[in-house]
Order: C-alpha cells, then sequence, then structure tokens
C-alpha cells in the first residue's frame, strides 16, 4: 500500500482552506458592496410574476362586485400613463382580494416617486368605486431595482377577512339599493333624482361623535345602518342613482375648513352639484328636507365650499335642473310678492311648511313674504320657523 506524503497532504489541506476562504471572502464581498443579489432576486420575481394570469384589462366593462357602478373611469382617465398603470394593478387586487401584487409596467421613478404615483390612483380608484366600502385607508408600497427599471408593489388591507362575508354584505346592500330605487321607472332623471335624495335624507343619521368609525365613512355606513357622513351619503347616494341609470361622480372639498364630500350629477347635457349631508341638516331640527343644495352650479357651490380638485371635475353652469328653477319656487327680485307667495303656496299643498328661493335681499323682504303667507294661511302667523340659507338665498317657513 502506498504511504500518503504529508507534506503533498498538508499542502491540499491549505489549498482548500484558503479556497473556502476566499470564496466567503468574495461571497461576502458580492453581497455588501455590489446590487448583484437584488438583481438576481428581482429577475427571478419578475420572472415568477409574469407566470401569473395577466390582468384584466381596466375599461368601462370591468366590475369588481355586483354593486359596481357603470361610470367607473372618470377620475381614472385625469391619471397620467404611469398612474394608470398603478390604479389598474389596484383595480385587479382588489377584485381578486389580493393583499399584496406587483404593478406591472412601471418601471419608472425611485420608492418616494412611486408612493407619490400610488397615493394618486388609490384616491382615484376609491372615488371612481363606491361599491369598494371594505379597502382600509391604510397601505404600503416598496420598489424593487431590477435589470429593467424599478418593480414596484403595493400591500391593501381589508376589513373584512374573506370574500365570503365581503358578498353577504354586498347582498344586503344591493337589496337597500334597490329599495330606494323602486317605484321609479318611467320618471323623469331629474324626479328620479330628487326622490332618491329625499328617500335617502329621510332614512339616515349623520354620525356626530369626533371618532368616525371606518364603515361610516363608506357606502355600508348609510346602506345597512342608516349612519354615516358626508362620503358614506355620497357614495350611497352615487350607487342609487347609478342602479336608475343617472350618472354621477364623488367630488371632495372642505366645508368650514373641514374634510367634505358631496356628489356631480348629470342630467340632460349639464352636470350640477348635489350636497346631500348638507341638505340633511334642516331635517334633524324639523322634519323638513331642505333643497337649496339641490343642483347647483360651480359658482353657487363655491359660496360655501372650496374643491380639492376642480381642475379635474365637471364645470357646472346650468340652472335648468336647479330643484327651484325646474319647480319654479323663485321668486325674482322685482316679482309681485302676493302672487309669487300664493303659487308657491299651491305648490306645497297639504304639508306643513313651504320653500323657495328668494332673489335679493333677504332681510329687506322677508317680512313682506311673511306677511303675503299669512294672509293665506294664518297657521304660519305665531311661531312660525323660518330656516333660511343667506349664501343661496333659499328658505324655508314652517307651520307653527
Amino acid at each position: 500500500m502506498k504511504k500518503k506524503n504529508p507534506i503533498r497532504s498538508a499542502i491540499v489541506r491549505l489549498f482548500n482552506f484558503l479556497f473556502i476562504i476566499a470564496f466567503f471572502v468574495v461571497f461576502i464581498y458580492v453581497a455588501t458592496f455590489t446590487d448583484i443579489p437584488n438583481k438576481v432576486g428581482n429577475v427571478i420575481r419578475k420572472e415568477v410574476e409574469e407566470l401569473k394570469e395577466p390582468y384584466e384589462i381596466y375599461n368601462e366593462e370591468f366590475k369588481i362586485n355586483e354593486l359596481s357602478i357603470d361610470n367607473n373611469m372618470y377620475y381614472f382617465n385625469t391619471l397620467t400613463k404611469e398612474q394608470k398603470y398603478i390604479y389598474e394593478a389596484i383595480a385587479n387586487g382588489v377584485k381578486n382580494f389580493d393583499d399584496e401584487f406587483v404593478v406591472r409596467n412601471y418601471v419608472e421613478g425611485d420608492k418616494d416617486v412611486f408612493a407619490r404615483e400610488v397615493s394618486y390612483a388609490i384616491e382615484a380608484f376609491t372615488n371612481d368605486h363606491p361599491e369598494v366600502f371594505y379597502l382600509k385607508a391604510q397601505y404600503s408600497s416598496y420598489v424593487y431595482p431590477g435589470f429593467e427599471g424599478n418593480i414596484g408593489y403595493i400591500r391593501l388591507n381589508y376589513t373584512e377577512e374573506n370574500t365570503y362575508q365581503i358578498k353577504e354584505k354586498i347582498a344586503l346592500m344591493a337589496g337597500k339599493v334597490d329599495f330606494y330605487a323602486r317605484g321609479l321607472d318611467g320618471k323623469s332623471d331629474i324626479d328620479k333624482e330628487i326622490i332618491i335624495h329625499d328617500r335617502i335624507s329621510n332614512d339616515v343619521k349623520y354620525y356626530k361623535e369626533e371618532d368616525v368609525p371606518r364603515k361610516y365613512h363608506t357606502a355600508e355606513g348609510t346602506l345597512l345602518e342608516g349612519i354615516g357622513v358626508c362620503d358614506s351619503f355620497s357614495k350611497a347616494y352615487q350607487l342609487v342613482l347609478n342602479k336608475v341609470g343617472i350618472e354621477s361622480v364623488i367630488v371632495l372639498g372642505n366645508l368650514n375648513d373641514s374634510p367634505h364630500a358631496w356628489n356631480m350629477v348629470k342630467l340632460g347635457n349639464n352636470w350640477y352639484h348635489v350636497d346631500i349631508t348638507s341638505s340633511h341638516s334642516v331635517y334633524d331640527e324639523s322634519g323638513i328636507i331642505n333643497h337649496a343644495y339641490c343642483n347647483l352650479t360651480t359658482e353657487a357651490e363655491k359660496a360655501f365650499v372650496t374643491f380639492e380638485n376642480e381642475s379635474v371635475i365637471p364645470v357646472a353652469n346650468s340652472n335648468e335642473y336647479n330643484y327651484y328653477y325646474y319647480n319654479n319656487l323663485v321668486i325674482e327680485e322685482n316679482a309681485d310678492i302676493n302672487t309669487r307667495i300664493n303659487e308657491i303656496y299651491n305648490h306645497f299643498s297639504g304639508l306643513d311648511y313651504i320653500e323657495f328661493y328668494l332673489k335679493g335681499d333677504v332681510s329687506s323682504r322677508i317680512t313682506e313674504v311673511l306677511s303675503a303667507l299669512r294672509d293665506i294661511d294664518d297657521s304660519y302667523l305665531d311661531g312660525s320657523k323660518l330656516y333660511y340659507y343667506n349664501i343661496k338665498n333659499a328658505i324655508i317657513i314652517h307651520k307653527n
């Protein structure tokens, strides 16, 4: 048997030891001081993502759930190309109830740019989709650098644990939408709009506590519990309007320095502002739903709110379907007060209030209006309640 050369064996062991040391030095250097591991990992991740089923194309036919509205692209169409990629990813992610997904085609910008673009896309998506009541406001976004550009990922959070719970609520909400839209076949769009406006206003309560639960910012609060705040009312209103074929969008802004939301509706060829939250205000005190905020022009709306997104919303410049003009409830400055009050009184026959729009200086004309009204009906004498909205000169007078 051949004897091993101890010197040769020692050299081999030393060589093997040095090779292992060199390997680890190179590995540590590559891992610490180069981007190769990330790039390799990203190539693998990207290839894995590309093996998944492709996106469903986002267009007018895209439906997230049974409550989906037809006018689902208004805010989508205001976005840049890159923001639309992100929006499309969000829409597919929400439809599939995915909590994390990649944004395909997005290859521009660093993480801060991507985060900003995601915020624009998320806001546009939530404005276009009042039916998505189960998406939490909290989300995260991050990017991985790849060979062909950054790969963007989004993580979403949902209020429900599974799609079964979502479908249960959707069925209940769809039933409530049908309830508010009942019996309107054959009516004009303006009449449908006002009837739905009044039904919701009569049926809901404004949540007045300081800390508002998430659901009271969504259509769920209004439709399932009859409780909500401005954005809840607006989203529910949009769902019911869509049910009867009336196009509408959500508008964001500020009222008395607080965030506010309302709707714009398209009647005929023109757009109008309608604020169901503000219309609800007198109901809490008197049992009356006022219409001072029904179908205003942009100029009239600006008298009491500021817009967050004026550059991308429709311009409203017609009074044709303003509630008071449409119902001939406007008292012009040169009109005969007695004649007009008599006509308006007959319009509200059988009710315990009248409502109208008084042009000009309200303070100098209101005494004459009350005198003419009391000559017709002495129920409006002592103790009558007067509500008026001087910003728009909308008057509501309640019987004793």
